[in-house]
Parts: C-alpha cells; structure tokens; sequence
C-alpha cells in the first residue's frame, strides 16, 4: 500500500467513524449521531446531547434541547403538535417574534428522498429574559412522521443549524 492510499484510507475510515448509527430500541427509527453526540432513549423518541452539554429534566429553560419524537397516535400529527405550540405561546401570553416560520426542508438519499417542512419560532424566554429559538424539523419518511426538535438558546440552536440539518437528514423509519 502506497504512503497515499494508506492516507487516504484513513481519512476515508476517520469519516464513516465520526457518525454512529442509533436505532430506537422500540420504535426502530434510526438517525446518524454525529461525532461526540450521545442519544438518551425516551417512550417516544430520543433526546441528543452534543459534548459538553447537560440537561436538567427539572428546567424549563435550559441551554438547550434537542430531540427526536414520533406521533404515536393516528389522530397525532405534525400540524397538532405546531398547533399546541402557537396555543401554549399563546396561552403563556409569551410574545413571539416569529411564529412557526415554514421553510422547506429536503434531503436526497440513496433509494428516496427525505422532504419535510422546519418550523421557527423566536421568543423572549420569559425566565431568562434571553432570546430562545424552537426549531422543528417535521418529516415523513415510509409514511409515518418524525419530529427533530431544537430548542434552546437562539445563539447555540442557530450556531447547531448545518448539523441538524444532517441529523433531520438521516432519519429513517
């Protein structure tokens, strides 16, 4: 083998190493974790966590959040769950600087596309008095919905954007 080939085969290798494949245990969904992120299981999904990042089950406000959800519930969709979101800002009487935002959202794969929708919301969290960002990644792939969800922190969610992206972008039922 070549100094070359030998070079190049190792970045190759470096490259397939830095993602992990995860599949949910009970939900057999599957998503590429990328390098230092660990996934918690959870009923109805996983919550990801970048290096160096903690979260308190206790806060409602932590730095930032982010999982992966499945509507379990035929009658559950992803418009029930943008609709709860916009009722409890509304509720919480919780100014919103954008209020679900929809951008397209579409990812080529192998053997079939992956398309959804991502929705933003901004907002003055009302603890922190800070600006948060909750991003939600809604796609469908093989007929049933899945749901990346970012929240957190507007800085640290918008600095997280391309990787997301990525993650939203291996999800696969």
């Amino acid at each position: 083998m070549t100094r070359r080939s030998l070079i190049l085969s190792t970045v190759f290798a470096s490259a397939l190493l830095a993602k992990k494949k995860y599949k949910h245990p009970k939900l057999g969904f599957t998503l590429e974790l990328p390098d230092g992120w660990t996934a918690e299981d959870a009923e109805v999904g996983v919550t990801l966590m970048p290096p160096g990042v903690t979260i308190s089950p206790d806060r409602e406000d932590n730095p930032e959040v982010y999982t992966v959800w499945s509507p379990q519930d035929d009658q559950s969709s992803e418009q029930d769950y943008i609709q709860g979101i916009r009722a409890r800002f509304r509720g919480g009487k919780v100014p919103v600087e954008r209020e679900g935002d929809i951008e397209r959202f579409a990812q080529p794969r192998k053997k079939d596309g992956i398309s959804g929708v991502v929705y933003t919301f901004d907002f003055i969290h009302p603890e922190r008095k800070a600006p948060y960002r909750l991003r939600a990644f809604a796609m469908t792939t093989r007929g049933r919905q899945l749901i990346l969800i970012a929240q957190g922190l507007r800085d640290k969610v918008t600095a997280r954007d391309t990787v997301l992206r990525q993650i939203a972008s291996s999800l696969y039922w």
